[in-house]
Parts: structure tokens; C-alpha cells; sequence
């Protein structure tokens, strides 16, 4: 009974952390897709300099947020994956086939917060830094032109770590389900 609870949990840290990366993979495109098709100007940032770049600083807004939001949820995920995974470990006697399976999910788990954690605390910090130095700074294409340049290459960074990240929680799916099946099969010939 409490490994089934656990494996509740587990599973329900686990869809909730890559649906909300799948979400935000997704809605990134379509975001970027559509403010760039309407070509918005923001009134806040009264630049002559910017050439269309107001819709550039919206979409990046916009998921950013979603993205502090999700990093948010991650961390949470996160936890709760670790302290599942630990419990099922000690809870649950692995045959060796399993044992390579947990051994995996263990390590996508790592990778994931990992990259989690390097995007949220190292990358985030970095593109709203040259966001901002882009607006204040955007009447003197001296300053503004490099800080655009960091702005995008660390916006495409995140967008690369983001593809990583729901590779390896995809891949926790796929063996923490191969994992699942593994134990039904070998279940009914222990009781039995």
C-alpha cells in the first residue's frame, strides 16, 4: 500500500513537471510566432533605434515569466521525484534488471535539476541582465547592439536547455514506465 502511494506521488511530480516544460516548449513558439506577426510597440521603452525589437522584448517577457513560473513548480517536482525515488530504493527489493532502471531514472532526475537549476539560477539572471541593459540603453547602438546580441544568445540557450530538459524527463517516463511494467510481470510469479 505505501508503495503504490508513493508511486502516486511519484507519478503525478513527474506529469506535472513535464507537462508544464512540454507547456512551456510549446507556448514559447506560438508566443514568439504571434507577437512577431503583429509587430507590437511597447510604450514604456520610447526608443527610434529599436527596429521592431519591441515584440523581440515582449514574447522574451512573456515567457519568461511562464518560465519563473515553471522553475517554480520544477524545484517543487524536483523534490518530491528525489524523495520518492529515495524512498522506493529503500522500500523496494530491485532485481537487477529494475536495478539498471531505478539507476537511470536516478540519474535523468540529477541531470534534470541540474539543468533546471544551472537554467533558473545562471541563464535566467544573465538575459534579464542584457534585456534591461537593451532598454536602457537603446538610443546608443554602441551599448544596445552588444547587449541584444547576449540577450538572443542567452534566449537561445535557455531554449536549448528547455529541449534538454523534456529530453530527460522524457526519458525518466519512458524507464520509470519500463520499470512499472517490469514489476507487474514479475509480481504475480512471486506470490504465486
Amino acid at each position: 500500500m505505501a508503495l503504490q502511494l508513493l508511486q502516486i506521488i511519484y507519478w503525478l511530480a513527474l506529469s506535472s513537471w513535464f507537462g508544464g516544460v512540454l507547456f512551456v516548449f510549446v507556448a514559447a513558439q506560438i508566443i514568439f510566432r504571434t507577437i512577431d506577426e503583429n509587430k507590437p510597440v511597447l510604450p514604456h521603452v520610447l526608443s527610434v533605434n529599436m527596429e521592431g525589437q519591441h515584440g523581440t522584448l515582449l514574447a522574451g517577457t512573456i515567457v519568461g515569466n511562464l518560465l519563473a513560473m515553471v522553475m517554480r513548480i520544477a524545484l517543487v517536482c524536483a523534490s518530491v521525484l528525489a524523495l520518492a525515488i529515495a524512498l522506493q530504493w529503500i522500500l523496494s527489493q530491485y532485481e537487477s534488471s529494475n536495478l539498471v532502471f531505478s539507476m537511470l531514472r536516478s540519474a535523468l532526475l540529477l541531470m534534470a535539476a541540474a539543468v533546471t537549476i544551472y537554467d533558473w539560477r545562471i541563464v535566467w539572471p544573465k538575459i534579464w541582465k542584457y534585456r534591461q541593459e537593451f532598454i536602457d540603453h537603446a538610443d546608443d547602438p554602441d551599448i544596445a547592439n552588444p547587449a541584444k546580441e547576449k540577450f538572443d544568445y542567452y534566449q537561445r540557450e535557455s531554449q536549448m536547455l528547455l529541449s534538454i530538459l523534456l529530453l530527460l524527463l522524457l526519458g525518466m517516463v519512458i524507464f520509470s514506465g519500463a520499470m512499472m511494467a517490469h514489476q507487474s510481470t514479475i509480481l504475480p510469479t512471486i506470490t504465486k
